[in-house]
């Protein structure tokens, strides 16, 4: 293996703004920072070291043992092509560590953020995120293109363990190019007492785009997942997730809403209660604006104990015309009580993005609508 490479300058400004676009604030304004650029970590630091470490994942291999035992931990090296991939590579791995010590209660967000700059390239990145014992964290992420590059590969995997009564918040917000073609791959594992929600958000366009995730909750772990996909033509999203309900009382919801204006979104979720006393719900939710749209959104429940509550609701469809009718009722014109519409449809809760953020989510949803991104 090569020596381990150190983040070298810190960003452009050019670069901050537009990862300012996806959720970037100024690392002042952060507990932590993390950037990866193309193949470099250009960003690790941590404003708060007694609380919370950040290290590029190279880097942490060799100065800890035990994240060995974390990397490859949820999955195994051989879990299918891209994953081997990863594995394989002759290079030190590429991403960030992010290690929230026990007890540690973050006062201001960690941020995490890639970029792809030079067009046609290939990134592989795997990144391992540790959540101690009772530790409290919110977490801003996403990943940005510039505007003049349209093609390239990015795959991506994320390994998130939160230990015994940790809590993490965790928004994501992704910005590709038309062209490229992106594979992420996400696995967690919650032990007893911990709690996750997370918003992700999909809305740019890009040609092929595999979400897949996997979590495992222990005895009373509770996971709230939000995922908000917008697919416009040329665009092929598979949104692939599935839930484990391993400990007695985990509770999980997931809620996926999709708009397709022209592109293709599947939706493959699954939640399965494997002990009692264990409580899902899968909800889909898809608007299909035009005739060459397409939305496929299949849940599954599979109940292995006794006790377990699971249940789903989906439904596809499009614009209702009652909304319609109303809006236009009370002087708007039809395109722009449409623009609404779909606005709200794809807005997430407001209490879960901070304020900053929420202004950039809605601005994204109107440039997806409009065709501006």
């Amino acid at each position: 293996m090569t020596d381990v490479q150190m983040p070298p300058a810190s960003l452009s400004n050019a670069e901050r703004t537009l990862l300012h676009e996806v959720g970037f604030a100024d690392e002042t304004e952060r507990a932590g920072t993390a950037v990866l650029v193309d193949d470099h970590m250009r960003v690790a630091q941590s404003n708060d070291p007694a609380q919370l470490e950040i290290l590029p994942l190279a880097q942490a291999l060799t100065t800890y043992d035990f994240v060995q035992d974390l990397m490859f931990g949820l999955v195994g090296p051989e879990e299918n092509d891209h994953i081997r991939a990863l594995a394989e590579t002759m290079h030190p791995p590429l991403g960030h560590f992010i290690w929230v010590k026990a007890g540690a209660k973050l006062r201001l967000p960690v941020q995490c953020f890639s970029m792809l700059e030079t067009p046609q390239a290939r990134q592989f990145t795997h990144d391992i995120t540790l959540i101690e014992a009772g530790a409290e964290v919110e977490i801003i992420g996403g990943a940005m293109v510039p505007p003049a590059l349209n093609r390239g590969r990015h795959i991506a995997l994320s390994e998130t363990y939160l230990r015994a009564g940790a809590r993490c918040t965790a928004i994501g917000i992704e910005h590709w190019a038309p062209g490229m073609e992106v594979h992420s791959y996400s696995y967690a594992r919650l032990e007893a007492g911990a709690r996750s929600e997370t918003t992700s958000i999909l809305l740019a366009p890009v040609r092929e785009h595999g979400a897949h995730a996997r979590a495992e909750l222990g005895a009373d772990a509770v996971s709230t997942a939000q995922t908000l996909v917008f697919a416009p033509e040329g665009t092929h999203r598979v949104i692939d997730s599935e839930t484990r309900l391993a400990g007695p009382g985990a509770r999980a919801q997931e809620v996926t809403r999709m708009v397709s204006a022209g592109g293709q979104i599947d939706n493959l979720a699954r939640m399965i209660g494997a002990e009692e006393g264990t409580e899902g719900f899968l909800g889909c939710d898809g608007l299909n604006l035009g005739k060459g749209g397409a939305i496929r959104a299949v849940p599954a429940l599979e109940a292995l104990a006794e006790g377990t509550a699971l249940s789903h609701e989906a439904s596809v469809g499009r614009i209702d015309g009652e909304k319609l009718s109303y809006l236009m009722a009370a002087g708007m014109e039809e395109d722009a009580a449409r623009e609404l519409i779909v606005q709200g449809f794809l807005a997430p809760a407001d209490d879960v993005l901070p304020e900053g953020v929420r202004e950039r989510v809605s601005a994204l949803i109107v440039s997806a609508k409009s065709g501006g991104m």
